[in-house]
């Protein structure tokens, strides 16, 4: 009897293939989630891993459905908030547990602006004490967006002002973990996440708000975890109308922790310090929590133990204890000759070159492209600043800053410096045209900048 002969074409049997699908469902199945609380695994299944199945639709050997899953069905493993520390969120934030979050904070999140737009790597801001918080996280985007990479140079640095979905959203992503990650002293972190159910009963001592009785909470003890977290949930952040804002900004407090954070702002009964102002705006000590991972109320370095007339405080002000990775500035016009807030080194040369602004009480961010500002002296003669403020409408705003000031540097020809001149004047009245339409003293930012005592020349 002759023998067939079978030519094997690279397919295998509809026999592996079912094992191999069994492999991926149980390796979805036995997924680890943490609690808050105890430290104890969870084995939970997530029914979104089906999804991954679909790749197989192209041999025709496995169909897969689509479903819809509401929040509670998608986020498993977390633990619900208790009253105790709902009550005492509300206090280290608001002050008080019976105010809630106005409606410009609850439709405030973490969302881009149009890829097509001036400002395709901006985040979107608005008229609210929120801007101060989104411009923060804005800082740390563009770091990872333009310095965060194998290879640097300038001219790369200007083609990540032009990034593209996939890009933008990573560096969303590298933002918002180191953020929490350094307010957990890079040992462990908390992701608060909004659910469709309460956690607790109705209670007299706590005014419900929509939101903080509904808080589920993640604990996450490794880098890699929390990264992998946020990438899966990044929707809760920047979906309209999911208080990305407000979910952020518990995840931060929760993640430096209640008690740590009373410590840092040194909380007193008859001070009754929080992170939110009055008028809901941002107050120093949560952009310092925001920039640095420490919730202090002060901008000088270190811990001040005396005062300016020489004598030594009751107790010590904390203050910047580490250099920072974004920087801050501060200008109030209203502020006497004699008592000007200071500014310490640590927050006024960053590692990055990238600050946080406050001048006359307007939030926001002045950045640059080139990192050897912050390194080499020989850059700060003459460099290029852009600022960004998030609201609508905003045009491009840049400086380019000319510091050796009382020096004419002039052409080799009548010609040359004809030309150049024009140039200057007419770069000297499209600087003074945004200093009008941005209300900020801009002299004032290199000065603090560059920690020179005369004022600079821009051009």
């Amino acid at each position: 009897m002759a023998t067939t002969k079978t030519t094997n074409l690279g397919l295998s049997s509809p026999g592996e293939e079912r094992e191999r699908l069994d492999r991926l469902l149980k390796l979805f199945d036995n997924s680890i989630v943490f609690g808050l609380k105890d430290n104890k695994r969870k084995r939970v299944g997530f029914r979104d891993g089906q999804d991954i199945l679909c790749g197989f639709m192209a041999r025709g050997q496995v169909q897969c459905r689509q479903h819809t899953t509401t929040r509670s069905s998608r986020l498993l493993g977390g633990t619900p908030i208790t009253i105790d520390t709902a009550i005492a969120l509300r206090h280290i934030v608001y002050g008080s547990p019976f105010h809630s979050f106005s409606r410009e904070w609850k439709k405030s999140t973490l969302l881009f602006q149009d890829i097509s737009s001036l400002f395709p790597w901006g985040l979107q801001t608005h008229r609210c004490g929120s801007r101060g918080l989104v411009l923060c996280v804005q800082a740390f985007l563009l770091k990872h967006l333009i310095f965060e990479r194998e290879y640097f140079s300038v001219e790369l640095a200007r083609s990540a002002l032009k990034p593209n979905e996939f890009e933008r959203k990573r560096a969303l992503i590298g933002a918002i973990c180191e953020m929490l990650w350094a307010a957990g002293e890079k040992k462990r972190c908390c992701i608060c996440l909004l659910q469709d159910d309460r956690c607790y009963d109705q209670d007299y001592r706590v005014r419900d708000d929509g939101i903080t009785e509904k808080l589920f909470l993640y604990e996450f003890k490794k880098f890699q975890d929390l990264q992998l977290f946020v990438k899966r949930n990044i929707e809760f952040f920047q979906t309209e109308g999911s208080n990305g804002c407000i979910l952020f900004l518990y995840s931060l407090a929760l993640s430096r922790t209640i008690y740590k954070v009373k410590e840092d702002i040194q909380f007193t009964e008859e001070s009754k310090d929080k992170l939110l102002t009055d008028n809901e705006e941002c107050s120093q000590a949560l952009i310092n929590l925001l920039l640095t991972g420490q919730a202090v109320k002060h901008l000088h370095n270190g811990n001040m133990v005396y005062n300016q007339f020489g004598k030594m405080l009751m107790k010590p002000l904390k203050g910047i204890k580490q250099r920072s990775q974004i920087g801050f500035l501060f200008w109030d016009k209203t502020e006497e000759t004699d008592a000007k807030t200071e500014v310490g080194s640590m927050l006024k040369t960053p590692k990055f070159p990238m600050w946080i602004t406050n001048i006359n009480g307007q939030i926001g961010l002045l950045f640059s492209i080139n990192l050897d500002l912050v390194s080499d002296w020989r850059i700060e003669n003459r460099f290029t600043l852009y600022y960004y403020t998030g609201l609508p409408n905003h045009p491009k705003c840049f400086l380019n800053i000319e510091t050796r000031h009382g020096r004419k540097i002039c052409g080799r020809t009548n010609l040359v410096r004809l030309n150049e001149e024009g140039k200057n004047t007419s770069a000297r009245s499209m600087y003074y045209d945004k200093m009008v339409w941005g209300g900020c003293e801009l002299e004032w930012y290199t000065l603090l900048l560059l920690n020179k005592k005369s004022t600079p020349f821009f051009c």
